[in-house]
């Protein structure tokens, strides 16, 4: 392991380490005090990947939560199908790994509350890629699944090929149920991304999704949902550079980004016990990306006006 991994290392567990002593009253819960933890593994097959997802939402203590999430990505072909669009804008998936790993702990300081991420991106025949931050979060309001906070750390990303780079990352994310059957969620993010004089630039992603479900059937511990999502994921207005805003040279694509979807499907769960259950999804989802812009002047749309894919997706999620 090089150097600046066992630099990653050894901050991500001093951090944690230095979170869980904050506060000298934190005691490990009995189960029946504790929230339950969940973990889940489900699979999902769409025209163009196979994503494989683990994840999990541990608590291990009174003022600690951990969650972790591993995604792995296969591909099965270069688009959706020739009748079905040129893909999701990303291109050709490439087979790769994601894992995530975030601590939320608890402070004295009430509503406040400090993540700690490490994220690690692993792609076959190209760079990979670690990112590591650590983000004070205050509530300004949390009650009856709904929230509004405000995020504001630093972050630090090495890849292989050499790029590293250090970040000011901040946020506004919000959701807002409304009842039963619906919600909506609304972020801003503002990064501003400094290395070296030459390419400090800042960018700053929008995001909007609104969520429906409604019960088609219920009984013999069987539950049948109508789903809706759908939104903006995200807008992104570019890298910009400080001494000329009108450019985005700094952003992968060269150009303002954004995607708009919709993904209706059904969900069919399947109890089996307590604390235990499967369950099988199957959908369709449609997209239109700024790569499907032919009015681009700096850039080439692609050859359809939207891309969409039918999907199916099995799991299983665990109480414990």
């Amino acid at each position: 392991m090089n150097k600046r991994g066992i630099a990653l290392l050894a901050g991500l567990m001093t951090v944690g380490m230095v979170s869980f002593a904050m506060d000298d009253n934190s005691e490990m819960l009995t189960q029946e005090q504790k929230p339950l933890s969940i973990f889940n593994i489900n699979d999902r097959v769409r025209f163009d990947e196979n994503r494989l997802e683990m994840n999990g939402n541990l608590h291990l203590n009174e003022n600690n939560r951990l969650e972790v999430r591993v995604r792995s990505y296969s591909n099965i072909s270069d688009t959706f199908g020739s009748d079905t669009g040129a893909g999701t804008g990303k291109g050709e998936t490439t087979n790769s790994t994601e894992m995530r790993m975030r601590l939320y702990t608890q402070t004295s300081v009430e509503n406040m509350e400090v993540r700690t991420e490490l994220k690690t991106n692993s792609y076959e025949g190209s760079a990979n890629r670690q990112y590591f931050r650590v983000q004070p979060t205050y509530y300004l309001y949390n009650e009856n699944d709904s929230f509004a906070l405000l995020r504001a750390g630093f972050g630090y990303t090495h890849g292989t090929d050499g790029s590293d780079s250090y970040s000011f990352t901040s946020s506004s994310e919000n959701v807002y149920t409304v009842n039963n059957y619906f919600s909506v969620e609304g972020n801003v993010y503002y990064d501003y991304t400094f290395a070296s004089s030459s390419n400090e630039k800042h960018n700053v992603d929008v995001e909007a999704y609104a969520y429906l479900n409604y019960p088609l059937y219920e009984g013999n511990d069987v539950k049948v949902t109508a789903l809706l999502e759908g939104g903006m994921d995200p807008y992104s207005f570019g890298a910009r550079h400080f001494d000329d805003l009108t450019s985005v040279s700094g952003s992968e694509k060269g150009h303002e980004t954004y995607v708009f979807y919709a993904e209706p499907s059904v969900k069919a769960t399947k109890t089996l016990n307590e604390n235990n259950s499967v369950y099988l999804q199957a959908g369709y989802y449609i997209e239109t990306t700024s790569d499907n812009d032919k009015t681009g002047t700096t850039w080439k749309g692609s050859s359809d006006k939207y891309n969409d894919t039918g999907f199916v997706r099995v799991g299983f999620t665990s109480a414990f």
